[in-house]
């Protein structure tokens, strides 16, 4: 299980059964339960797992996503660091009113990001609090419903606040609760918490994730990209290896500057080596042979789309490099293509197999899985003879053993 992280999700709703936002609880595994571990510990993975290393719209859409902060954390400054606009700060139970937590609370409120009171025990000490709150929860397993009731009533003229019941558990509660004044509601009665399961990306394959958007930014900053590769030796190594092994052109002399090798491939070659770099390092703990055939597919599509139209090579390229993600990441591919930064064509093609990329990557599938009277039809249709479709199949097996063969 250590290539998957587990949060475990549960709804906030309004009186008509729609989302507010989602509360985002950390798990070990598909048990929903949380492990035997201290909060702080259990937020800083959460974040690690969900906000960093994937994206947290895939789980609570456009709605909230309510996440528990000890005290310790709002100290650091980790929330300001998320820049997420749908999250909610839950101040946990424990916590004390200090001047120094209404403090943070107050800085938080000034930059828009909104704060909530969770299993809130009422008291004074709380008041200067208020105007700067988004949301309290109240524990209907706590709190009698009528205390509730008056609290509810006592804060009205707070327009933002909004009160959340927790615990909901029959309908009988929820009618009580919402009449009783509550906004939303959380608790069994609508959903028990979910236990997702994603695929954690290792530190190297999320440096390649983040290199390809870099690559892929209109104005390169190579500054910022030399900074990424040097994050990571066998990156490094790879690509001064790549520039120095491909018969690029230059003849001169051999390049031993990182910077000056990023420099000198330019962005087409930037963008090429690093999907094949991401792609290898998504393959490392699955079968090998996926990474050789996505190596073979990308410039097999390549030189085929030389043969057809030579403007959409380098969409081809990309097209049969990332055509087995779906396979090494175990997620669809619509769940993958929005973190790539690809063309609408091979975008298109690899969701969906439509237009010109998609015709070519059938193609070469059906080449793959010998149904050659199907691929026949596609190579008529082409107008193209069969001993041309070989002839890059062969030269593209050729480049992948040269590409992936061990540095001498």
């Amino acid at each position: 299980m250590d290539n998957y992280s587990f949060v475990a999700r549960q709804a906030i709703l309004d009186v008509n059964g729609n989302p507010l936002g989602y509360e985002l609880l950390f798990r070990l595994g598909l048990e929903n339960r949380f492990p035997d571990i201290c909060a702080e510990q259990a937020t800083r993975r959460l974040i690690a797992e969900q906000f960093l290393s994937e994206k947290i719209d895939d789980l609570v859409g456009s709605a909230m996503c309510f996440v528990n902060f000890p005290e310790t954390l709002l100290e650091e400054g980790l929330v300001e660091g998320l820049k997420q606009h749908n999250m909610v700060i839950e101040i946990l139970e424990d916590a004390k009113p200090t001047e120094g937590l209404l403090s943070r609370v107050k800085q938080l409120s000034a930059m828009g990001i909104k704060v909530a009171l969770d299993d809130h025990v009422p008291g004074d000490d709380w008041s200067e609090f208020l105007p700067y709150l988004d949301f309290i929860k109240l524990d209907l397993r706590q709190l009698p419903l009528e205390q509730c009731r008056h609290l509810i009533e006592a804060y009205s003229h707070l327009d933002e606040l909004r009160f959340i019941a927790e615990k909901v558990e029959t309908r009988e509660e929820f009618e009580a609760a919402r009449q009783a004044g509550f906004h939303y509601f959380q608790g069994y009665y609508f959903q028990q918490p979910q236990v997702i399961k994603r695929r954690l990306l290792t530190t190297d394959e999320a440096t390649a994730f983040e290199l390809l958007a870099a690559v892929s930014e209109q104005n390169i900053d190579y500054d910022r990209l030399t900074e990424l590769f040097s994050r990571d030796l066998p990156l490094t190594y790879n690509l001064l290896r790549y520039v120095n092994s491909l018969h690029l052109g230059y003849k001169s002399r051999s390049i031993d500057k990182l910077r000056n090798a990023i420099v000198y491939l330019g962005q087409e070659q930037l963008k090429r080596f690093t999907a094949m770099v991401m792609t290898a390092y998504i393959s490392k703990k699955k079968n090998r042979e996926l990474y050789r055939l996505s190596i073979v597919r990308a410039r097999w599509c390549e030189l085929l789309a030389g043969h057809i139209n030579e403007d959409m090579a380098d969409d081809a390229f990309m097209c049969g490099l990332f055509s087995l993600l779906d396979v090494l990441l175990e997620q669809p591919q619509a769940d993958i293509l929005p973190q790539l930064p690809v063309s609408d064509a091979v975008r298109q093609a690899l969701e969906s197999g439509k237009g010109q990329l998609g015709f070519l990557l059938a193609m070469v599938r059906e080449h793959e899985q010998a149904d050659w009277a199907r691929l026949q039809k596609r190579l008529d249709f082409m107008g193209m003879q069969p001993e041309i479709n070989a002839q890059c199949y062969e030269e593209a097996v050729r480049w992948s053993n040269k590409i992936d063969a061990p540095h001498t």
